[in-house]
């Protein structure tokens, strides 16, 4: 069945008569239908192929063609997430009527509809009767209503907390009522593990999968089964469907979409209406069957080899975020009467899995390893958003941490809602259509602001949460300067304090406990509400000539040393003076510099190798030259031949390095060496990188910001980072599941970047490197792997890559992040190996700072306690 893809991959260049030269597919059908079924469908079937011996029926080797009726759900893309939302709950209303209206024809004229998410099914369910939930239940009863177990199809992005929200989505006695048994993905390259592991752990044992293979791809021939193996030796039972539309052209010649993706508020489009498409009298149908012979055949030719065959059928008004289209059944019912074959069978998906495991599980292959996601590079289009949706993460976090005391029911609505929210923006609609190309338009700017909305609403309400539960749980401890952190391990770093938050002229603070007085360290910083008087006070940052960001004594710091995780430690503000800070008691580590004085290597004592390596922050930058540059990397991307595929990444892709624009400067207090460097890049108006190396430990966090000029161009910017372990294989983390790259993957999964919690770690002899990402959670090896399509692992997976930004694709994703971005890294090396639990935790306390609360001596008043600062 391999030839079968090999064929696919020669037929585009031959389309059929009716298809207009397309442009690449796009991820929300966007054009992608007449040409992304392509790839499959297009290649699926012989368009000329209407012989005598296609139009025999009955002597091929499929029997019957399971016809799944579903719509593919964008939040966005089509319309307005919020038009498509309602759109969505609508639909199940039209199924049900129209469940309820053939539910006394004969079986095979009776209508059945899947809801491929929960999002709809939960907006449905919170507003209908109790009449209409009684039908609902009924209509999921007898079968002809089903439900998808997922409530949207995502990105691999969610952390564990989110996939335990993705799994609870819908209220749980109407979960234990309907009994969802399949999931589905369509559209998306890739599922994570930590996911098949959550429907697993609710009792959901098959995966339908729809594909868009639009610049990624299958991991196996399909259709096709195979059973996913996980680490702990459960199994799931995968449909590796067709595209998620491919049912309609097994049965029309034309498309009869326009647009191709029209809104549903323009009224110079509407659906499909019976006579449309799929029509019933006898001379439609024939011709459908002969159509539908041809691709049957082409299939059977192809090594398909067994007696059913499940398709998905969507409407074809824009094919996502469509009506159910109630014509359907009828056409079923009418090739039933003519006694056409092979036997359409109008089913669910849950039932179309049942025959499937019952045809093909015994003989299924069984495979292991990540699903990685071809389409994860879109979420980089985006970094300040995808920041802020990790700290709102992070934030979350913290609030939960059993050092507060346990949660009151209302913060746990609070969190479930934030938490839906973040799963929301971790869904894979980014935009509209028209993003990339109309990226202006009010339509683009809409959808973008609703799906930013998504990381920004959580992160002030997740820190705002957070705040509640530090003042509920110390506020009435008594004066002091409180610090408690909510991170899982111990932590010891710098402490900040703006200096307005300090109402008298404080010098240090003090440890009762354990008789220590900490200075404090003061730095430059804004001054809100500040004027500046000299252009000294103002940063490239401060453009605007505002408030100074340059003011003297603005921030003050302090050095805390190994508090531990869930440890609340009281101190003292002490305006006295205080003695000289002592110095680390170890050797400091040796650094190697360049003749600009950047690191070029560190090492601590009792290390074998240097925690990094020459290059290490340096920025990188891909760009494509060519005319109409995205087309052009579509083709890449698209073109299946190796040589020819990395010939043209040559003469098209351009690599431009940041360079430094002056010398270092340097800093060095009792506890770190502080390295400061301005860059300059064409695409940056200005830039900095700024590394900080701990003294007593062998660690360095690494800030990047930059100003990006705007720009539409397609670009991908990397961090790179390259480290003293040649030969040594990288592990990382997927949904709280660790996994090791190009090893540990199915087949032809995405191997040119991966989608990561945040982690990566190397184990050697000599010692263990953790290297943690804060906000951007994309990474290669090796070297850029822009539209490689890379299958086996670099030599050099020792040198990381951190995918700042990327707007190479063409549609739904945000076509230009300009302006401040920052990113920051944390690199970490220990002599022991460490569990991937034990990773997972030092990474959080890496990217965490202790919490702070200044409490005076005066009482609070209940009344705030109780009525503001109570979650």
């Amino acid at each position: 069945m391999h030839r079968l893809c090999l064929y696919l991959s020669t037929l585009r260049p031959t389309l059929p008569r009716h298809t207009p030269a397309p442009p690449p597919p796009s991820r929300g059908w966007q054009t992608r239908r007449a040409w992304s079924l392509g790839g499959w469908l297009v290649g699926l079937c012989l368009w000329g192929a209407t012989s005598d011996r296609a139009a025999q029926a009955g002597n091929g080797v499929i029997q019957q063609i399971n016809l799944v009726h579903f719509t593919h759900t964008d939040f966005g893309f089509t319309d307005h997430p919020a038009v498509t939302r309602d759109m969505q709950r609508r639909y199940l209303d039209i199924a049900l009527d129209t469940i309820q209206a053939t539910a006394h024809q004969p079986d095979d004229a009776k209508f059945r509809w899947t809801a491929e998410t929960l999002v709809a099914v939960d907006d449905w369910w919170r507003t209908a009767s109790a009449a209409r939930r009684g039908a609902f239940l009924e209509a999921v009863r007898v079968g002809h209503l089903d439900l998808g177990a997922l409530p949207l199809n995502q990105t691999p992005f969610l952390d564990a907390a989110q996939w335990r929200t993705m799994l609870d989505w819908i209220p749980e006695e109407l979960w234990q009522e309907t009994r969802p048994r399949v999931a589905i993905q369509n559209d998306v390259n890739g599922f994570p593990r930590a996911g098949a592991l959550a429907l697993l752990d609710r009792g959901v044992r098959w995966l339908f999968m729809g594909i868009n293979e639009d610049s990624g791809g299958t991991p196996f021939r399909r259709p096709s089964a195979f059973w996913w193996k996980m680490p702990d030796g459960r199994r799931l039972f995968v449909w590796l469907n067709a595209h998620y539309g491919s049912g309609y052209e097994f049965f029309e010649a034309e498309e009869w979409r326009r647009g191709p993706v029209p809104y549903a508020a323009d009224t110079r489009f509407r659906p499909p209406r019976a006579g449309d498409l799929v029509r019933t009298d006898e001379a439609s149908l024939r011709a459908a069957h002969r159509r539908c012979l041809a691709r049957v055949q082409q299939l059977e030719q192809n090594g398909y080899a067994h007696p059913i065959l499940t398709t998905s059928i969507t409407s074809m008004w824009r094919m996502d975020n469509d009506p159910p289209f109630p014509p359907l059944a009828a056409f079923v019912a009418a090739w039933t009467r003519l006694g056409l074959e092979p036997k359409l069978k109008l089913t669910t998906a849950s039932a179309a899995m049942a025959d499937m495991e019952r045809l093909l599980g015994e003989a299924a292959p069984e495979h292991a390893g990540e699903w990685t996601d071809w389409w994860a590079n879109g979420t980089a289009s985006a970094p300040r958003e995808v920041a802020a949706s990790r700290l709102a993460k992070r934030w979350l976090a913290a609030a939960q941490s059993p050092m507060w005391g346990p949660l009151a029911d209302t913060a746990c609505h609070t969190v479930d809602a934030l938490y839906r929210e973040l799963c929301l923006f971790d869904e894979h609609t980014w935009g509209s259509s028209w993003s990339v190309a109309r990226p202006y338009s009010l339509d683009s700017q809409a959808q973008f602001n609703e799906k930013a909305g998504l990381a920004f609403r959580p992160m002030a309400q997740a820190e705002w949460l957070l705040a509640q539960r530090v003042r509920s749980r110390l506020g009435r401890e008594g004066e002091g300067l409180w610090l408690a952190n909510s991170a899982p391990a111990a932590y010891s770093g710098w402490v900040h304090l703006p200096v307005t938050a300090l109402r008298s002229p404080y010098r240090s603070v003090e440890d009762p406990a354990q008789g220590q007085h900490l200075p404090l360290h003061f730095a430059p910083g804004w001054q809100a509400w500040g004027r500046p008087r000299t252009p000294a006070d103002l940063s490239p940052e401060a453009e605007s000539a505002t408030f100074p960001d340059r003011s003297p004594n603005q921030v003050a710091k302090f050095w805390v040393e190994q508090l531990a995780g869930g440890e609340i430690r009281r101190l003292r503000l002490n305006t006295g003076a205080t003695p000289a800070e002592a110095a680390a008691s170890t050797a400091p580590p040796l650094v190697q510099v360049d003749e600009r004085g950047w690191p070029l290597l560190a090492q601590w004592p009792g290390m074998k190798r240097p925690l990094f390596m020459p290059g290490s922050g340096d920025l990188l930058s891909v760009q494509a030259n060519a005319f109409a540059p995205r087309w052009v990397l579509h083709d890449i991307m698209s073109q299946r031949d190796d040589e020819r595929r990395e010939r043209m990444r040559r003469e098209t892709l351009v690599e431009t390095w940041a360079v430094p624009a002056a010398r270092t400067d340097v800093e060095e207090t009792p506890h770190t060496l502080r390295f400061v460097q301005a860059l300059e890049h064409p695409r940056l108006k200005w830039a900095t990188r700024e590394l900080e190396l701990w003294k007593r430990a062998p660690r360095a966090r690494l800030t990047l910001r930059m100003h990006r000029l705007p720009s539409t161009a397609p670009a991908i910017l990397y961090a790179v980072f390259p480290l003293p372990l040649d030969g040594i294989p990288p592990r990382t983390s997927c949904g709280g599941l660790a996994f090791a790259p190009y090893t540990d993957q199915l087949p032809n999964t995405c191997r040119d970047y991966f989608g990561i919690d945040g982690w990566v770690d190397y184990t050697s002899a000599d010692g263990h490197w953790l290297w943690v990402s804060r906000d951007a959670p994309l990474i290669t090896f090796g070297g850029q792997q822009a539209v490689a399509r890379r299958q086996s692992a670099p030599a050099d997976t020792h040198r990381l890559l951190s995918m700042l930004l990327n707007n190479f694709w063409y549609t739904n994703f945000a076509a230009d992040s300009h302006g401040l971005l920052e990113f920051q890294f944390h690199l970490e090396w220990s002599p022991q190996d460490l569990a991937p639990a034990a990773v997972a935790q030092r990474a959080a306390a890496l990217l965490s700072e202790p919490l702070v609360l200044l409490n005076p001596a005066l009482p609070e008043d209940p009344a705030l306690l109780d009525r503001l600062y109570a979650p």
